[in-house]
């Protein structure tokens, strides 16, 4: 009989043979769901007797903790918690861990190609030419990048990893909002902070890389779409609900901005009627900004060897709902 019993609510990997190599010499049994888990009930069903849950979107709420006695840890695929109920958890003295970092790289490399695909209308040209039009003679409002303001808000890893690709772009002034990271940022990272307004006003591209929180839910609304240059680009790679979608679409329409790269979205999947989905000025891609082989194999590593830490009597080292 397994010493402990490891619940992988939310599937979604080609293999577990990684959670498996580090969680067998401890006594661990993985037991898998045969599908994602979208409810309560559903994570309940499949967790029964678990010590430790394995999760990507599932919901964690009160009514799961408290029905799961067992429960240890629950390692969470990936950085935001909101699918977690973190106070329950604290309460219960159930470790919340997450895997921050993972996927720096892919995510602001995925940044950069949704910037430049709208910056260049590649989009566009690439479905010009499939249907035979070879067009030299060029309308289309392009810009230089070279010179350009860049506003970034969030300046943590991926907002930082972010700026240090696009210094090859040669960009103007690099404006941050980030209150939380104000204190941390040298001077001699070459940007400048400054507040929301401002930057909305004065960048002529703009990139979210900050978490969604109660004060970043739909940081970007229609006001924020008026302050924007009309020649503005927004990428969002971060959190849908940081931006509010009817505002988006209405800029986009209006011609308020001239484009934007969406990565995430309120509602995910979404919806096939969705009015984005008809804009020529939308570069979109279905939460993919994360995903490489090697980002793969790192968060079920991490992940893993998370609850391994608790089945040892040690902490998380990326603990989230600290006591």
């Amino acid at each position: 009989m397994s010493k402990y019993r490891v619940a992988v609510v939310s599937l979604g990997y080609e293999s577990y043979e990684t959670e498996k190599e580090i969680l067998d010499p401890l006594g661990a049994e993985i037991v898998l769901a045969t599908r994602d888990c979208l409810t309560e009930q559903e994570v309940i069903d499949v967790a029964a007797g678990a010590d430790a849950i394995l999760v990507r979107e599932a919901p964690i709420g009160a009514r799961v903790l408290d029905r799961l006695d067992r429960l240890k840890v629950v390692a969470r695929y990936g950085v935001g918690v909101d699918n977690i109920d973190l106070g329950r958890a604290k309460e219960k003295r159930i470790y919340v861990a997450n895997v921050p970092g993972y996927g720096t790289e892919e995510v602001s490399d995925h940044a950069v190609a949704l910037l430049l695909a709208c910056v260049r209308t590649l989009l566009v040209r690439d479905r010009r030419l499939r249907e035979g039009r070879f067009e030299t003679d060029i309308q289309d409002p392009l810009y230089r990048t070279t010179g350009k303001v860049l506003g970034l808000i969030g300046y943590g890893r991926i907002g930082r990893a972010f700026h240090r690709k696009w210094k090859g772009f040669l960009p103007g002034r690099v404006l941050v909002f980030d209150p939380y990271a104000h204190d941390r940022i040298p001077e001699e990272s070459g940007v400048e902070t400054t507040d929301l307004d401002t930057l909305l006003a004065e960048s002529d591209y703009i990139s979210i890389h900050a978490p969604l929180t109660p004060e970043t839910r739909h940081l970007i609304d229609e006001h924020g779409f008026q302050r924007m240059k009309r020649t503005a680009v927004l990428v969002n790679t971060s959190r849908g609900e940081i931006v509010d979608e009817p505002a988006l679409v209405k800029a986009l329409q209006e011609g308020t901005i001239l484009a934007a790269g969406i990565d995430v979205f309120e509602k995910e999947p979404i919806e096939k009627t969705h009015p984005l989905l008809a804009l020529p000025n939308a570069v979109l891609t279905g939460h993919v900004g994360w995903y490489s082989k090697d980002a793969v194999r790192e968060l079920q590593t991490r992940a893993a060897q998370e609850i391994a830490r608790v089945f040892q009597g040690q902490q998380p080292i990326c603990w989230v709902n600290r006591w």
